[in-house]
Formats: structure tokens, C-alpha cells, sequence
């Protein structure tokens, strides 16, 4: 194996030229190993059960987690995530309630908010960015710390499916609402009762141009949307005829504003960014949907009957289940497990628990190949395993949130309505980014959080010794201890650059980096 003189690059180099140079000596180390057979995902037939399910149910291993889940079984702790409101999640709520206050407030007050201090001479620093400083927080401190982890997982895919690029100063306030009351009420309820949610949520109607569609000229890109992405899918065997149709029976579904102006008492008195129906907008004429007929006067049940019809529809529970397959079993669903998941959908009126339960009870899920991360799940993980807990919110944000810009996956910053692409082939570019997080997190350089991983390893009674430590981590992160050609890989690099703090933490970031970890 090549010697690699890494002192020579911390002299020859600054902080970032560090991390690149750095990043890509250990490359060159890791590569070697992967050509062996090292540091490679572990097979189905070989991996470990509780490993599995913690890939695939949660955002990452932590000591703890392990132990809950040897304590309680595979199948409670499955039980356990798909009824979250059973799961005690009070210590989150003790250590991070008060970090997101605004998160607490109505939209709509924050909207007046915002109007006013925007009025004030020389202030255009209003709540907004704090806001959605906040609300992307919220996803990563839940999903680094909270114990209801699936429901965090299912709150993101319905985020993600509901797709609404947020980057406006309304359609930040308008987020807020669509978090409460679409993708985090209820993610394991019944998927009518989502999809009612996301037509009457004002931050869809915005974003696809229905609040202002009217019987004179009916905007088609909701209707769309509702049709391709939202429930049948672009095969689902709708029509331009019925993308019409669609289009005039939500005619009316609106949202109220905020009419800006130099007296509020002159204004809009109504709250500003709700849903309402407007019957003056709507065509009331018969329509025709997917073979069903739509009376004629029927009003706001016009839009309603739609997203019944839809609701109830094969091609729904086809689609809705080839993601949910693609979500936690394979890029590439299986077709007899996408059958059996669209069975229960059509048994149980669409409901995600049980549809969920079928996948996680089948042979598919637990044979399943290993699945690449994505950028927000690589970096999640990471931080979970090596024990990171937030202290200081703005700090932590500075550094993890241009992270998640550079690699493409920041949370509301998906500019099509598709939402994030779930296979992993779209995010294999961009790997030095993750070798870089990965350096910073195994050497303890991430600002506004710190890692615990010391007292992890006295908790555990680790040796000192660089076996140990490096055994620990490997069971930690993979499941399993490390092979013989993983241990001669990080003997070879130790032996070379000397067994120091930084040489054993360059061994953990390639961990972290490698293969074995990249995949779940």
C-alpha cells in the first residue's frame, strides 16, 4: 500500500486545502481496501437483523438505539415506530422545545409580522428568514435526536411526495401551515385523508397556480400535478380531457392575503394565507372525471368528489405504493411486494400503517439489497453515530445547511414539484462533499455541536488501544466487527502516519466514508 505522508499535507496546506487533499489520500486508501473486499455493504444473508431495521426504519445507528431495539426485538421495535404516539419523545422535547418558538405561532400572525416591521424605515430584516431557519432545524434536530423516528422519516417522504419549493417570503409562512397540518398530522393515517390536507393547503394552492384559477380561464397545473405526481402517476390512465375537468372542478379553491397598504384599518380584515372557497371563481358546470360524472352546482364538492375518485383509484395505490417499496426496500421495487402493498391500500381505504406493516413483514424488505443514501441521510447518520448533539442552533445551521445546498438536498429546495429523485444513481456525483463531512465529523469540527463519543467508548469499557476503538466503530456503524482486510487497511495506515488522536479519528472518517456506510 502507498505510504501517505499526511503530516506533510497539514503543513503544506490550509484548513480547506486540508479537507480536499486529505479527502482524497484517504480515497486513495479506501480504494485499495474496496478492491479487496473491505469496507463494502454487508450482503442480506449476512447482516444482522437489528442493523437492517435500524437502516431502514430510522436515520442511523447510536448505541442507545442498538440497545433498545436487542432489549425489545425486531418486531416490537417496528411496532413501536409505526405507533409513535405511544413512543416517549419528552426528553427532545425538554432539550429542544424552546430552540424553534416560531414554529409555535399561527402563520398568520407571523405574516402581520412580517408586513409591519417591513413598514419600518430602513428594516427589512422580518421573521421570515428565521422562519425557515427554523423549519428546516426542526427536520434535522428531529431527525438527529427524536425517538419517533419513522414518523420523522414519514413525514419527510410525505414533504417530499407533496412537493412545494419554498423559497419565497410567503410561501415561507405559507410552509409552515402545510407542515402542521399536511405532512406532519397524521403521516401514517389514511392517504385520502393527506391528500385532503395538501389540495386545501394554501402553500400548494400557491405554489401550483390554483388560488388563482377561475371558471374564465382555469389554470390546468394543479390538476396536473394531482394526477402524475400526486396519485396515479404519469401512467395511471388519466386523459388531457380529464386534466380538464380537473382543472374546472378546483376552480374557486383559493387562498386569502395580506392587501398591503399603508393603513390596516383600509385592509383585507380576514387572515391573510388561508384556504377558502370562492364560489364566484368556480365553474359550475357538470364535469367529467376518469369516467365518473361531477353534477353540475355541486360547489367546493366538485374539487372534493375529485379527490375522492382519485383517492380510491388502482393506479393510486400502485403508485403510492411503488414509492413507499422504493422508500424502504429497493431502487428498484419489487413487483410482487408493490402488488401486496397496493392490496392492503385497496383492503384498508389507503391506510400507510398497514400498507407499511406489509412491507416490513415481507421477505422482499429483509432480502433487500443495499440502498445508497441520500445527502441528508448520509450526513444524519454520521452525526447519530458518532454521538453529536446540537448546542448552538445558528452555529450548527451555518454549517450544515450550505452543506446541504452544496450537495443538492436541502429540505424545501427541490424547484420542480417531483420532489427529490429516490435512487441512488442520482446521487453518486458530488462524493468528495462526503468525505469532506465525514472529516469534519470524525475530527470533531463541526461547529455548534459537540460529540459525546468519548464517554461512548467508556460506557462500552473500550480499550484504548486502536483495535479496540476501531472495532467498536466498525460494529457501531456496520453491524458487524471489522474483516481481516479492513483491520490490515487501518494497521497499514496507523503503521505509516503513527497511532495518534488524528490518525485514529482519519480512520473513522474513512468508516463513515466508505461503502459500508454510504449504502444502508
Amino acid at each position: 500500500m502507498t505510504t501517505l505522508n499526511r503530516r506533510a499535507f497539514l503543513k503544506a496546506m490550509g484548513i480547506s486545502g486540508v479537507a480536499v487533499t486529505q479527502a482524497t489520500a484517504l480515497q486513495e486508501v479506501l480504494a485499495h481496501a474496496v478492491s479487496q473486499g473491505g469496507f463494502v455493504p454487508t450482503s442480506a444473508t449476512e447482516r444482522d437483523p437489528i442493523t437492517h431495521v435500524i437502516n431502514r426504519l430510522t436515520f442511523g445507528p447510536t448505541d442507545h438505539l442498538i440497545r433498545n431495539v436487542q432489549e425489545i426485538g425486531v418486531s416490537a421495535f417496528i411496532e413501536a415506530q409505526l405507533n409513535p404516539e405511544n413512543i416517549d419523545d419528552s426528553e427532545f422535547d425538554a432539550t429542544y422545545g424552546e430552540v424553534f418558538p416560531l414554529l409555535n405561532e399561527p402563520s398568520s400572525e407571523l405574516m402581520i409580522t412580517e408586513f409591519e416591521m417591513r413598514q419600518q424605515e430602513n428594516n427589512r430584516n422580518g421573521v421570515a428568514q428565521n422562519l425557515m431557519r427554523q423549519l428546516i432545524g426542526n427536520w434535522i434536530y428531529r431527525s438527529l435526536a427524536s425517538e419517533r423516528q419513522l414518523h420523522e422519516i414519514m413525514a419527510q417522504f410525505w414533504a417530499n411526495h407533496f412537493s412545494i419549493h419554498t423559497d419565497s417570503i410567503p410561501d415561507i409562512f405559507l410552509r409552515l401551515d402545510d407542515e402542521r397540518n399536511v405532512t406532519r398530522a397524521n403521516p401514517f393515517g389514511k392517504f385520502r385523508d393527506i391528500l385532503y390536507a395538501s389540495a386545501k393547503s394554501p402553500a400548494m394552492l400557491t405554489y401550483l397556480d390554483n388560488a388563482t384559477s377561475r371558471k374564465e380561464a382555469p389554470n390546468e397545473n394543479y390538476a396536473r400535478e394531482l394526477m402524475e405526481l400526486h396519485t396515479l402517476g404519469v401512467n395511471g390512465g388519466y386523459t388531457e380531457d380529464d386534466v380538464k375537468a380537473v382543472a374546472r372542478a378546483f376552480t374557486g379553491w383559493s387562498v386569502t392575503r395580506l392587501r398591503f397598504g399603508a393603513n390596516r384599518a383600509n385592509e383585507n380584515t380576514e387572515e391573510p394565507g388561508q384556504f377558502y372557497f370562492n364560489p364566484e371563481m368556480h365553474d359550475t358546470e357538470e364535469k367529467v372525471v376518469l369516467g365518473h360524472v361531477i353534477p353540475a352546482g355541486g360547489g367546493i364538492k366538485d374539487g372534493e368528489m375529485v379527490l375522492d375518485i382519485l383517492a380510491s383509484h388502482p393506479s393510486t395505490a400502485q403508485f403510492i405504493s411503488t414509492k413507499l417499496v422504493r422508500r424502504f426496500v429497493s431502487d428498484d421495487p419489487p413487483a410482487t411486494l408493490v402488488e401486496r402493498t397496493a392490496q392492503t391500500y385497496l383492503a384498508t381505504d389507503g391506510d400507510i400503517r398497514s400498507m407499511l406493516w406489509t412491507i416490513f413483514t415481507s421477505d422482499e424488505f429483509w432480502n433487500a439489497t443495499p440502498k445508497f443514501k441520500q445527502p441528508f441521510e448520509f450526513i444524519i447518520s454520521s452525526l447519530r453515530a458518532m454521538n453529536y448533539a446540537p448546542s448552538r442552533f445558528e452555529s450548527f445551521a451555518r454549517w450544515l445547511q450550505p452543506i446541504l445546498i452544496n450537495m443538492g438536498h436541502i429540505p424545501f429546495g427541490r424547484p420542480s414539484p417531483d420532489g427529490y429523485p429516490d435512487v441512488g444513481a442520482y446521487w453518486m456525483s458530488n462524493l468528495l462533499t462526503r468525505w469532506n463531512v465525514a472529516i469534519d465529523i470524525a475530527h470533531g469540527m463541526v461547529n455548534g455541536a459537540q460529540s459525546s463519543f468519548r464517554t461512548l467508548l467508556e460506557a462500552n469499557n473500550v480499550g484504548s488501544d486502536a483495535p479496540s476503538i476501531l472495532n467498536f466503530v466498525g460494529q457501531l456503524l456496520y453491524g458487524r466487527p471489522l474483516n481481516t482486510i479492513e483491520m490490515d487497511t487501518i494497521n497499514a495506515y496507523l503503521s505509516a502516519e503513527g497511532t495518534t488522536t488524528e490518525t485514529l479519528q482519519d480512520m473513522i472518517a474513512l468508516m463513515l466514508a466508505a461503502p459500508a456506510f454510504q449504502y444502508r
